[in-house]
This record gives structure tokens, C-alpha cells and sequence, in this order.
């Protein structure tokens, strides 16, 4: 396990990374990663859109926009950084809670997204299912996860931090959690680093 794949350590981190994280984020994730990330979601006005870890709201923005913003319930475990989400976004539903135990009935949502949270889940197999299950039928599983890093030493470092699952390990998340017609792309912000990530997308069984 990483240092910050916990939920209580992960949790104190973005007390504190929270007051410079949107000066940060940027530059790990693009305007069109997050572009990317909902259209795999095939969301759009007036369905029903769950974020998983929204943090300060930068995946939310697109969502909104897709969507209309009381269409939007998003769920992240650190107040410190949500709280910059409600600010921005009034009318969309925000509740503190935990990826793996989401407080949500069986096929609520129209689609569920997740992007840059997975990598500080314990059980990242778990979370998806959950995703999964609060997620109507012929609906789609959206999860962005930071990619398991090609240079060895590279690699080694950053798992010590935090999850950096490979792509065929998202899938095998995603056939895991019984979801269907999985597709998945690897990006990044900029050209020289173009496999940054991985966004996988899944539908649920009707």
C-alpha cells in the first residue's frame, strides 16, 4: 500500500493540499482529459450524474455543463476540498462519503464518474462496484486513474505514494464489477506525455 492509498492519510494530505491544489491540478489534467472523461460518461441534459471524488470541482464544471448543475450529486472525503466545489456549484447536492460504501440506493444515477480518486482508494475493486451498483442499467462507470508509469523507477517511486494501477488491471477491475462494453483511452496534458492516465468506461448490464 502507498503512502497516501489511505484513507485517513489521504484524507490530512488534502487538508492542506487543498489551499494550492487547484494552481496544481492543471497541470496533471487538461480541459480535454476532462472533456474526454465525460463524453465516455454519454451523459446528457437532464440525466442524472453521480462524481465520485469531486475534490474543488474541476470534473464537476463539465458535468454541470453537460447535465445542468441540480442534475449533479457529487461525494468526496475531504470538506476542506468540496467545500470550493459548493461554492462554485449551489445547486448541485454534495455529501461527504466514502467511495467504497456509497450512501446511495441501487440504480439511482444515469452514470457515474470518478476522476483522479481512485488512486486513494484502498480497494479501488470495491469502489467501482459500488459505482456500479448506485448506477441504472445501461448506464456507464467512468473512472480517470493516474497509469502505471513505463520506466521501472519511475514506477517504484510512485506506487510507494499511491495507486498507479495498470490498464489491463482497470479492466480487470471493471469485468470484476460485471460491466460491460468497456472501453478505455490513455492520455495525458501534453504531447510528451501523452499516457499520463487511463479512462476507462464501462456500461452497466440491462
Amino acid at each position: 500500500m502507498g503512502l497516501l492509498d489511505n484513507k485517513r492519510r489521504a484524507r490530512i494530505f488534502y487538508k492542506y493540499f487543498s489551499k494550492i491544489y487547484d494552481f496544481v491540478n492543471p497541470f496533471f489534467y487538461s480541459d480535454e482529459m476532462r472533456r474526454i472523461v465525460v463524453d465516455m460518461a454519454e451523459v446528457g441534459q437532464g440525466d442524472f450524474v453521480l462524481e465520485v471524488g469531486c475534490g474543488t470541482g474541476f470534473t464537476t464544471s463539465e458535468i454541470v455543463r453537460r447535465v445542468g448543475e441540480e442534475n449533479v450529486v457529487a461525494v468526496d472525503l475531504t470538506p476542506e476540498q468540496m467545500v470550493k466545489a459548493i461554492e462554485r456549484f449551489p445547486k448541485a447536492y454534495f455529501v461527504r462519503g466514502d467511495a467504497e460504501s456509497l450512501p446511495f440506493k441501487d440504480n439511482t444515477f444515469d452514470a457515474s464518474i470518478s476522476a483522479g480518486s481512485i488512486e486513494y482508494w484502498p480497494h479501488p475493486a470495491l469502489g467501482i462496484q459500488e459505482m456500479a451498483r448506485v448506477t441504472k442499467p445501461g448506464g456507464r462507470v467512468v473512472i480517470l486513474a493516474p497509469r502505471k508509469p513505463d520506466n521501472p523507477l519511475v514506477r517504484k517511486f510512485a506506487e510507494s505514494i499511491m495507486l498507479f494501477p495498470s490498464t489491463q488491471q482497470c479492466v480487470a477491475w471493471f469485468l470484476k464489477a460485471g460491466l460491460e462494453d468497456i472501453r478505455y483511452v490513455e492520455t495525458g496534458p501534453y504531447f510528451f506525455w501523452s499516457k499520463l492516465v487511463v479512462i476507462i468506461s464501462g456500461r452497466v448490464p440491462e
